[in-house]
């Protein structure tokens, strides 16, 4: 079979970031296994390590220059979509179509953000089929924003009638999609009962990273938490888990450190900053931390974004631990590293010196996991291809 043209549209792509971004790269290596793949993307890998696995997989990348973005208009389509999660840019529009009338696309990858397109793909190359690649359920992500960050009830009444305005888009988009791409097995099944199909693919977290950990200390004082810090899901865990883990562990003598790691901290989380809590914001290489680090610690007990970080936290070797919730996709892969409620955490940082060679053996288990993963999301891409390729139903089949 002749590899087929693919053209994936990505809000950001690169091998670190956030969640989104590394999801992006994870998705169009796995597609460039066995497609010609085009990206086009308002915001191209920063990093040599990211410019440098695209290229050596044979991706050709376009930038797209932003316009400044009308505040007028943004809050016209807020009314309209009830999100703000849709980047409809022009300039981004003008390029996908150029692109389009140049080159024939078998295969055409949306995320979220850029579905808006769907429409004029549909009337430009109509036999291009459309995957959606559905990092998470921003609805449901959205319900919790509303219940644990808005606290006025007059303004939660209003983003709740504007949520569920915004769950009949986002249920239009998952539907009228050729196939679904989706993170987790989890979220597998949520997609299909939105779609009533089957035509929902697993492509995992599998993005290859060296090890950062060369060894690894036989205490556990320096912690290290990674992520956006104006998502509430990083800061309601970040919040909690210095409240009731880290002061505690304060109060009992020993010279711990936390390490906030991650771009836009809002001011809840800048007051934090004081001799034994470092909040970095965004910080240009985020190994420096881990190498620093003893523990990644995962309290987070909402919000359905920090696969992608467990999958880079295993990969570069640093040990961690992980709240039951926050586990989903990683079943089997993960026992030894999670806990079941958050006072489990500040019991396991102080058995840690007893548990070290626990955490190797799991690490070295969850990396070999993760490798096969890499050949699983291979196999599931060449399926779906081999159907689009022969005009078969996309059911998906692989286990």
């Amino acid at each position: 079979m002749k590899a087929p043209k693919l053209l994936l549209v990505a809000l950001r792509i690169d091998i670190t970031g956030d969640g989104a971004s590394i999801y992006a790269m994870n998705n169009a290596l796995a597609f460039a296994v066995h497609a010609q793949v085009d990206i086009v993307t308002l915001q191209a890998p920063k990093t040599d390590r990211g410019q440098a696995l695209l290229k050596d997989a044979g991706c050709v990348v376009t930038e797209v220059v932003e316009e400044l973005r009308d505040k007028h208009q943004e809050r016209l389509r807020l009314l309209k979509r009830g999100h703000n999660i849709f980047h409809e840019s022009v300039h981004l529009h003008q390029t996908v179509l150029r692109m389009l009338g140049k080159r024939h696309y078998d295969v055409i990858v949306l995320e979220l953000y850029s579905t808006y397109l769907s429409d004029t793909i549909k009337e430009v190359a109509p036999d291009a089929k459309i995957l959606l690649l559905q990092h998470n359920y921003e609805y449901a992500n959205h319900l919790e924003y509303i219940k644990y960050r808005i606290a006025n009830p007059i303004k939660k009444l209003l983003y709740q009638a504007a949520n569920y305005r915004y769950q009949s888009i986002e249920h239009h988009y998952v539907k009228n999609a050729d196939a679904v791409i989706a993170i987790s097995e989890r979220d597998r099944a949520l997609f299909s009962g939105i779609r009533g199909d089957q035509e929902v693919y697993v492509i995992a977290p599998a993005v290859t990273y060296a090890c950062q950990k060369l060894s690894h200390s036989a205490n556990c004082y320096n912690l290290l938490f990674l992520g956006m810090m104006d998502w509430y899901p990083n800061i309601a865990g970040v919040s909690q888990f210095i409240q009731e883990v880290f002061q505690p562990l304060l109060a009992g003598g020993k010279n711990y450190h936390l390490y906030i790691v991650g771009k836009n901290p809002v001011k809840e989380i800048l007051d934090y900053q004081s001799e034994h809590i470092t909040v970095t914001g965004e910080v240009a290489d985020i190994d420096q931390y881990i190498q620093l680090s003893d523990l990644l610690v995962v309290p987070n007990t909402l919000g359905g974004g920090v696969k992608i970080k467990v999958m880079e936290g295993i990969q570069k070797s640093i040990p961690l631990l992980i709240s039951r919730e926050s586990t989903v996709g990683y079943e089997g892969i993960v026992d030894f590293f999670t806990v079941d409620q958050l006072s489990d955490f500040k019991k396991r940082i102080q058995a840690y010196p007893q548990e070290l060679a626990g955490y190797q053996e799991a690490l070295t288990r969850a990396q070999e996991a993760i490798a096969t993963r890499v050949r699983t999301n291979a196999a599931v891409v060449e399926q779906l291809l081999s159907k689009i390729h022969h005009r078969l139903p996309l059911k998906y089949s692989v286990s």
